[in-house]
């Protein structure tokens, strides 16, 4: 495994590359700089199952990076369709004066609502929509078939949706 400075000798090594790899999906600075660092903090979450020598590293290191930047577009994508398809919504809350309930509240209940459902089902949830993995590809992690997966995901929606109905029902 490796060491702390043997990693940051690593990220020297490596950051110019994996940030102008990543300037080819964005041109946004900031945007790229939190990548980078989000690419580079998986790396060292993995560092025990890595081998950082090996000479495939450095495509691993970028097909790494070029999956996280199309995951990250993929949610801000959704996030703006969602935006967009609320918008209007969301303007008539705040002109009528009621207030949006706390960004912490909401996260608060979430968390409440995620440890509500069952162990298998919140898996398959979580790796689908903050890994942004496919129904195959949880499938593939879990060992489980499609359908389960399916039925997983399906299950866990309806206990966030009852469980957070409440936040839902100005939208």
């Amino acid at each position: 495994m490796l060491t702390r400075d043997q990693f940051e000798q690593l990220f020297c090594n490596y950051v110019d590359d994996v940030a102008s790899f990543l300037y080819t999906y964005t041109s946004n600075r900031a945007k790229v700089k939190d990548w980078v660092q989000e690419v580079f903090l998986k790396m060292w979450k993995k560092r025990g199952q890595i081998d950082f020598e090996h000479p495939g590293f450095k495509s691993y290191l970028l097909k790494t990076a070029r999956n996280h930047a199309l995951k990250r577009l993929k949610s801000e994508k959704k996030y703006d369709l969602w935006l967009e398809e609320n918008l209007e919504k969301l303007v008539a809350i705040q002109a009528s004066g009621t207030s949006i309930s706390d960004a912490t509240e909401i996260r608060k209940a979430y968390s409440v609502a995620l440890s509500k459902i069952s162990k298998r089902a919140r898996k398959a949830y979580l790796l689908s929509r903050e890994e942004g993995l496919t129904y195959p590809e949880i499938a593939e992690v879990m060992n489980i078939s499609i359908k389960t997966v399916e039925s997983h995901i399906s299950k866990a929606l309806q206990i966030l949706r009852s469980e957070l109905r409440e936040f839902n029902q100005g939208i």
